[in-house]
């Protein structure tokens, strides 16, 4: 059985994705540059209106789109998932583009949305703005989690 182990470990792939088969490093390399990737953001927003500078890495080229988590939970049996109460508007620009608009954040959670997130794909060049406004009509500051996937 040690002769066996001995032999095999030669044949396994020394870098990630060379099981794919006869692949060189820089394809590798290639195929783990589009791979998606996730940023967390974690704001609090105060009553009022508030502004977020959102940074993402330098070699982010797509943004794939964006997710939010409710911190609040509804006390009714009917619906127990978290969701935004104070925090009733959101916009969401990239490069000056307004992306989102006047948009109830709840609708950008796990709870509207049967995918992993909600989509809206736009070109980064690495040098980007992003920029994410909310709005708090609540009577107290209030948590709001969000993550950016990009490739």
């Amino acid at each position: 059985m040690d002769n066996f182990n001995e032999e095999m470990k030669h044949l396994a792939p020394q870098f990630m994705g060379q099981q794919l088969g006869n692949i060189s490093i820089e394809q590798v390399r290639g195929l783990i540059k589009r791979q998606k990737r996730l940023r967390g953001y974690s704001f609090n927003c105060p009553i009022g209106s508030s502004e977020f500078n959102l940074d993402l890495s330098g070699t982010a080229r797509i943004l794939l789109g964006i997710a939010f988590f409710g911190t609040n939970l509804k006390e009714s049996l009917s619906a127990s998932w978290a969701q935004f109460v104070g925090v009733t508007s959101t916009q969401f620009t990239v490069n000056n583009e307004i992306v989102i608009d006047q948009l109830d954040p709840n609708f950008l959670t796990q709870n509207f949305n049967n995918n992993e997130y909600y989509y809206i794909p736009r070109p980064l060049s690495g040098t980007d703005q992003l920029t994410m406004k909310f709005i708090n009509t609540g009577t107290s500051t209030e948590l709001v989690k969000m993550v950016l996937y990009y490739i």
